[in-house]
C-alpha cells in the first residue's frame, strides 16, 4: 500500500539520533522525492548528514518514510525522501529479546513490584514478575540509555514460567516522548542484532 500526504497535512519529523529528536509540522508541498514543511519549534541548525523519519496519518493508519535534510528558510525545511511511504503496522512489529529491569504498577490498585523486561517491540512488551498484578492495565517503568519512561499498557495475555508470571503487554496512548523512548530502545536492539 502506498500513499502520499496532501498540503496542510500534520507531520512528525524524527531525527534518528541518540536520543532521538522530533518536531511537529505541517506539509507545504510534496513532489516526487522532495518535501517541504513548516516546522513548529524548528531547530536553529538541522543535521545535514543525519537521517530523519517523516510520519503522517492517524493512529492505525500512519505512514513513514526516510529522508535527509536539504535546505531551510525560516521555519520551513526541505527534505529529500530516501524511501517510499510505508504503512506502520504496529500489530506485526518484530519483538526483540532484552534483559532490562522494570517496575510494574497495577492501574487498578496501588501494587508495585520489580520485574524484568524480557522482550520489546514498538507496539508492546513482555515483562516477567513474581506475582500477577490485578487488573487489565499496567504501568511499566523502564530506564535505558540514560532516559526513563512510564508506559501505560493493556494486558493481552499471561502465562507462568516456573514460579514467575510473564505479562504480555500492548502499549497504549503513548505520547511522542514515550514513543521516541521505545523507538530508541528498539533501534539500539536492532543495531546490536545486526553487529
Amino acid at each position: 500500500m502506498s500513499a502520499s500526504p496532501e498540503p496542510g497535512t500534520p507531520i512528525l519529523v524524527v531525527q534518528r539520533s541518540v536520543p532521538p529528536k522530533q518536531w511537529q509540522g505541517e506539509l507545504i508541498v510534496h513532489r516526487d522525492d522532495t518535501l517541504a514543511a513548516r516546522i513548529f519549534g524548528a531547530p536553529t541548525a538541522w543535521a545535514a548528514t543525519g537521517t530523519y523519519s517523516i510520519i503522517w496519518g492517524t493512529p492505525g493508519s500512519r505512514f513513514v518514510c526516510s529522508a535527509t535534510f536539504t535546505a531551510r528558510k525560516g521555519d520551513v525545511a526541505a527534505f529529500r525522501l530516501t524511501s517510499n511511504w510505508s504503512l506502520i503496522d504496529l500489530r506485526r512489529a518484530v519483538r526483540f529479546d532484552v534483559e532490562l529491569a522494570a517496575e510494574v504498577r497495577s492501574v487498578l490498585g496501588n501494587s508495585r513490584q520489580a520485574g524484568s523486561l524480557i522482550d520489546v517491540s514498538v507496539s508492546g512488551a513482555a515483562v516477567e514478575v513474581e506475582t500477577r498484578p490485578g487488573g487489565s492495565q499496567m504501568e511499566v517503568g523502564l530506564r535505558a540509555n540514560g532516559y526513563s519512561a512510564r508506559l501505560l499498557c493493556d494486558v493481552v495475555s499471561t502465562h507462568s514460567v516456573g514460579s514467575k508470571t510473564v505479562l504480555h503487554l500492548r502499549f497504549r496512548d503513548m505520547t511522542p516522548p514515550q514513543l521516541a523512548f521505545v523507538r530508541q530502545l528498539v533501534g539500539q536492539l536492532i543495531e546490536r542484532q545486526a553487529s
